[in-house]
């Protein structure tokens, strides 16, 4: 794990966080907007796999991630990997010397976090031959990037007394 000086936390936090905040919030906001993507299928799915994988990343970046335990997606700790492949992924113990625990989390979000999470980390990242069409639509990943706003401004803007980025457009 790197150290991170002052100055690279806040172009993490004012920079690479709030474009990744972007791809998560695009879904979202685009239906607030009554965006029309008729003719434009392409567009629609870029933009539910942006949320898609903003969901995936976010999660890994705040200590946690899902796992199927039973045949369900469960919200589980995601502690850091070493190694060199590993050494410069940034996650929030580099603020606050500690990762999320799915008790940080309200209880409604679990599942849906961590099937989300799932589908971004094997059915996005791998051609598979199971699809988890739950996990696939609009409303489930709005709900999603919802939660991890939340959790983002909760346990690291918040107390860094920081506000949300906009998102970029």
């Amino acid at each position: 794990m790197v150290d991170l000086t002052q100055n690279k936390k806040n172009d993490f936090l004012h920079i690479h966080l709030r474009h990744r905040l972007t791809l998560l919030r695009t879904l979202r906001e685009r239906k607030i907007k009554q965006h029309n993507y008729q003719d434009q299928g392409d567009f629609y799915r870029c933009v539910k796999d942006s949320n898609l994988m903003g969901v995936r990343l976010i999660l890994d970046f705040l200590g946690l991630k899902g796992k199927l335990e039973n045949g369900k997606p469960v919200l589980t700790p995601n502690i850091r990997k070493t190694g060199p492949r590993n050494d410069d992924d940034i996650m929030i113990d580099q603020f606050f010397d500690h990762l999320l625990l799915p008790a940080d989390v309200p209880t409604i979000s679990h599942r849906t976090l961590a099937g989300v999470y799932l589908r971004g980390d094997k059915e996005l990242a791998h051609l598979t031959s199971t699809f988890n069409e739950e996990f696939n639509k609009e409303d489930t990943l709005i709900e999603a990037a919802t939660a991890i706003e939340k959790l983002l401004e909760k346990y690291l803007y918040t107390p860094l007394g920081e506000q949300l980025p906009e998102m970029d457009i």
